[in-house]
């Protein structure tokens, strides 16, 4: 049975239609791990194509344990500060009042520290970026670019990337997957 957020429970038609999906990776260790990701099961086989195309490039992924475990206990800025890859989390999308497509499942993030959200005022000034200190660099190891072969394939399946978004619409972020499904 999939974990309830205590602090915003999903409605029971979200939770029922999650799965928890087991991947492997390697680490920045180069070291073969195991990880679980908690997803929308409409998109599994999306996010199954990813993790095993990053397993056979070796894509170096920090670690991929559901936020509700006992160590991050739902907090996505835990999560995220501890370079975890996620997918479901019943949230609201940071400073607004509206469902995140994680809240159904529907997102997922990868390598948060490598791969930062970043916020931009209406002078397309940077006013915060998320995890505190994470730096983007394009040619660090674990790091998603535009032209990266995991995001042109997920693209391909019909997925936005968040690193494609512009500062002119608020915010970037590089670790971010979506897949808004027709219901």
């Amino acid at each position: 049975m999939l974990a309830q957020n205590p602090n915003s429970p999903a409605p029971q038609d979200v939770l029922d239609s999650l799965d928890i999906l087991e991947v492997s990776y390697y680490g920045f260790d180069s070291v073969l791990h195991s990880g679980q990701i908690v997803m929308n099961r409409n998109v599994i086989p999306d996010v199954r194509k990813f993790f095993d195309m990053a397993l056979q490039m070796k894509f170096p992924i920090g670690k991929v344990i559901p936020i509700s475990n006992e160590k991050y206990k739902w907090d996505d800025e835990i999560s995220c500060a501890d370079n975890n890859s996620s997918g479901y989390n019943y949230r609201l999308i940071m400073g607004t009042n509206r469902l995140s497509n994680h809240a159904r499942g529907l997102a997922f993030d990868i390598n948060p520290v490598q791969n930062p959200y970043i916020k931009y005022d209406e002078n397309l000034k940077e006013v915060f970026r998320f995890p505190e200190g994470a730096m983007y660099d394009k040619n660090a190891k674990g790091t998603l670019t535009n032209d990266h072969p995991l995001v042109t394939m997920m693209k391909g399946r019909g997925w936005t990337w968040g690193g494609d978004w512009k500062p002119e619409g608020g915010r970037i972020d590089y670790q971010h997957f979506e897949k808004i499904l027709k219901m």
